[in-house]
């Protein structure tokens, strides 16, 4: 039965209800497959599909882990200010992952990763505009060009190998200087000199939004929605066994799409998931003062900044903490700081905080695969940063590789990457 196409009807249990596991739903309830969908929570609840920035980012092709990111990374490290943390009791446990983070970014692992990521983000916003609109939500989606904002000519000058990067593979972008950076973003304080204007992006009405409006077009198409937490999946002949709460029920394939907690199931195959948890936190102002008219990207301070349904969001950085350390409130400290300089109208307004734990692979490449370990058991994790940016294309692949057996077609994201 090795890489054969599952015949149309069978049923698929998918693990993770968080965007990648409610696209996926909808788009193998459309093919013709019988689905539950399983999570240990309400949809989109545990993740970070309820909090993120609710951007659709079309131009997102670079790793993470880029060429000098050691000596980068640890000057970022000593900086309280920086965007990058990583708290000193999780040094130890997160050393491994470290180790292979440093390993993809220089050489042919790195021109790897990047052209996987050209192909798998390639026509992203158009993608997900179209399932939107299969999905009966069109109005929660909307075609955006973000602004990357820069605050000095150094650090413009340091990002133009990127914008021509960018423009070489059909991504395209237009350059606006400080004056036309106030007319665009009135309300925004006068520190910035330079400004891209990167044309792939859409911004959807609110990302939890999002993940309901998939379940309930999911549902609408026969797929059962279960609230359970899912202890092993194992292979079996003819089909896979899932154990929820103590109970292992058959099916005829299974999908792994539970973001960093995707891992011990993995482990419990024997496979390597090198997949780590990437803490983004987020303030929500409810009523602001002050808006921004499109999405904004603070490139020097590794923020984001979004008018959505639920108010007024920043958010980003990267702080590899693991999934059980609390939360860090100096963490929304500085992003208050940071507000007050670049939107000094909301200086004192009340906002929400958010922590989320992204799903982040040390190559940057998520894994969108079948398993190296039993034929009907597939992955769908390791988004990082771009759970919702590559949730259409990700459902598109799984619905791919389960009904087509396209696994060569899409042998950049596979888990053997890692080793078996």
């Amino acid at each position: 039965m090795a890489n054969r196409p599952l015949p149309l009807g069978s049923s698929i249990a998918i693990i993770g209800a968080g965007i990648i596991g409610a696209s996926a739903a909808f788009v193998l309830a459309e093919r013709g497959y019988r689905v539950t969908l399983i999570d240990r929570d309400e949809p989109g609840l545990t993740g970070p599909s309820w909090g993120n920035a609710g951007h659709v980012v079309g131009s997102g092709i670079f790793p993470l882990a880029e060429p000098g990111i050691g000596f980068t990374g640890l000057r970022m490290l000593a900086d309280p200010d920086a965007p990058l943390k990583v708290p000193a009791e999780y040094l130890p446990a997160i050393m491994p992952w470290l180790w292979r983070f440093w390993r993809a970014s220089y050489g042919d692992a790195y021109e790897t990763a990047l052209k996987a990521l050209i192909s798998f983000n390639r026509a992203a916003v158009e993608e997900s505009i179209a399932l939107f609109q299969r999905a009966g939500m069109p109005e929660r989606i909307r075609h955006d060009p973000a602004l990357y904002l820069y605050e000095s000519e150094a650090s413009y000058r340091a990002a133009l190998p990127h914008w021509k990067k960018r423009q070489q593979v059909d991504l395209h972008s237009t350059h606006v200087d400080a004056d036309e950076i106030a007319r665009l973003e009135p309300d925004l304080a006068p520190i910035f000199t330079r400004g891209v204007i990167s044309h792939e992006w859409a911004i959807v009405t609110d990302p939890y939004e999002v993940v309901l409006g998939y379940v309930e077009a999911a549902r609408e198409r026969g797929v059962s929605v279960e609230r359970g937490r899912v202890d092993a999946v194992t292979g079996r002949s003819g089909g896979v066994s899932v154990t929820v709460g103590g109970e292992a029920r058959a099916f005829d394939a299974a999908l792994i799409a539970a973001g960093v907690w995707s891992r011990e199931l993995a482990q419990g195959l024997g496979e390597q998931l090198p997949v780590e948890a990437e803490r983004g936190y987020n303030l929500t102002y409810p009523a602001p003062k002050a808006t921004v008219r499109r999405p904004l990207v603070l490139a020097d301070r590794g923020v984001v900044v979004t008018a959505l349904k639920p108010g007024l969001r920043l958010g980003g950085w990267t702080e590899l903490g693991g999934t059980r350390m609390p939360p860090n409130p100096s963490r929304w400290a500085k992003m208050r700081e940071i507000t007050d300089t670049v939107l000094p109208g909301l200086e004192g307004e009340p906002a929400t905080e958010w922590m989320g734990h992204r799903p982040s692979m040390p190559d940057s490449v998520p894994v969108v695969s079948r398993s190296g370990k039993h034929p009907a058991i597939f992955y769908a994790v390791g988004h990082g940063h771009y759970g919702l940016s590559w949730s259409a294309k990700t459902a598109r692949v799984v619905g791919e590789l389960i009904g087509d057996s396209a696994d060569q077609r899409y042998a950049a994201l596979s888990i053997r990457r890692f080793g078996r």
